[in-house]
């Protein structure tokens, strides 16, 4: 009962008392064998008006307690919720300090498991005429060849390159100066500033080798991280079905069933990203890559191949590779050239956002493009390049765990129907088809 209507009920019982019993009430009706005296009701107004008052007050006090009990219900709850929440902020704390102290394992890892979701449907293929370990050999192997095809083709073209820039490069400078000067407004001498900058890397040259020759221990060890993320992509291709069935054998019952549900979505959720992304990040860099080369622009080839990895870099990706072509227009053949380059890129950057990234990525990945955006600007500032490049993926596995623990909290009879878990091992070890991790 509410507060102020416990207060109007015992409010209305004191005006009863001090109005005294009703003509024909049952306190007024003569009961057989009682006197006038008897009759007559008990208690002076006096007593009634002390009555009414007492119920005011225990009212009162009632209602004192029902407010102080609500305060310290509030209170409680409160309490409950920031200690829900500052253990949730202590296990992420924790968990980013696993991360960062295992990063060196956990990093080939995932790469792993990101090329095997690439590399499955050409694996599945080579299986049925192959057997397991020679199909996951030779596509791994087919990957590793393509990757240095590609890479020494960027690298050759790239030295060629690099001297013609070099060779236009001062002569466009000098005409941008010459058409600086003829504006109406003040614009900075471009000779002053290529002597600020020569001065520059005249005065930071020994600071600079030295960040160079640190750099060659951080080439290394990508080298390492590169060698074990293959091998392991080829286990994961050759075992991925067994590695399963033996994970989930560590879960059991109820938590067996939810294990393999979320394991099997989150594959599918990676698989689909993966594959929509490279398709996006590779409609990208054909198609400013053919402009560059048209348009006769030095460097195509290996802005085009960074093009294609920058499309892995959600908004930020697009933006840098997009910039680097355009200046490099510039540098090479003039400010016409390069606005042609610019245009070129914003007409596949808007066939990108409108259309390719709403049906391909869309169907695979319901995130905004603000959480997009923050997750990579938060992996890129905790675990650098590498940590913008894995955050969109590892939040979008994090979303569909969110997701299906939301379903079970409102819908636990949606759970997946399986008595046992010796079914979904059976299932799992003998399913030469499905692709690892599901």
């Amino acid at each position: 009962m509410a507060p102020d209507r416990l207060l109007r009920r015992c409010r209305g019982s004191s005006a009863a008392l001090v109005a005294g019993p009703t003509p024909g009430s049952d306190d007024n009706r003569r009961r057989p064998g009682m006197t006038d005296q008897q009759q007559t009701p008990a208690g002076s107004p006096d007593e009634s008006r002390d009555d009414a008052g007492r119920g005011a007050t225990t009212a009162r006090a009632m209602l004192q307690r029902i407010r102080r009990g609500a305060v310290l219900d509030a209170l409680t709850t409160t309490t409950a919720v920031l200690g829900r929440v500052l253990v949730v902020a202590i296990t992420i704390v924790s968990l980013f300090y696993l991360l960062s102290v295992l990063w060196v394992i956990v990093l080939p890892v995932i790469l792993a498991l990101l090329l095997s979701s690439i590399l499955w449907p050409i694996n599945k293929l080579l299986r049925r005429v192959l057997p397991e370990a020679a199909s996951a050999a030779l596509t791994v192997m087919g990957l590793l060849a393509s990757a240095v095809g590609v890479g020494w083709a960027a690298a050759a073209l790239s030295v060629n390159g690099v001297q013609e820039l070099s060779g236009q490069a001062v002569e466009n400078v000098r005409r941008l100066g010459d058409l600086a000067e003829s504006l109406p407004f003040a614009v900075p001498d471009v000779d002053e500033l290529l002597t600020s900058s020569l001065g520059w890397l005249q005065e930071n040259g020994a600071e600079i080798l030295t960040r160079v020759s640190s750099g060659l221990g951080t080439v290394g060890s990508i080298t390492v991280t590169a060698l074990l993320a293959l091998v392991l992509t080829f286990f994961c291709l050759k075992d991925g079905d067994r590695f399963s069935a033996w994970l989930l054998r560590w879960t059991t019952g109820t938590v067996f069933v939810h294990a393999a549900e979320v394991s099997s979505r989150s594959w599918r959720t990676l698989s689909a990203y993966v594959s929509s992304q490279a398709a996006v990040a590779l409609v990208d860099a054909v198609f400013i890559g053919a402009g560059l080369w048209i348009l006769g622009v030095p460097l195509a080839l290996p802005l085009a191949v960074l093009i294609f990895f920058g499309g892995f870099l959600p908004v930020i990706g697009a933006v840098a590779t997009g910039f680097l072509a355009t200046l490099v227009a510039l540098l090479s053949d003039g400010w016409v050239t390069a606005l042609i380059v610019l245009g070129i890129v914003l007409l596949v950057q808007q066939l990108e956002s409108n259309v390719l990234q709403p049906v391909l990525v869309g169907k695979s990945l319901k995130l905004h493009p603000a959480v997009v955006l923050t997750a990579v600007t938060a992996g890129g500032s905790l675990f650098g390049i590498v940590g913008a490049f894995l955050a969109t993926p590892i939040i979008a596995v994090t979303m569909v765990a969110f997701q299906y623990a939301r379903e079970q909290m409102l819908e636990p009879a949606a759970a997946p129907h399986l008595d046992t878990g010796e079914d979904l091992i059976r299932t799992e070890t003998h399913a030469a088809s499905s692709p690892p991790g599901v």
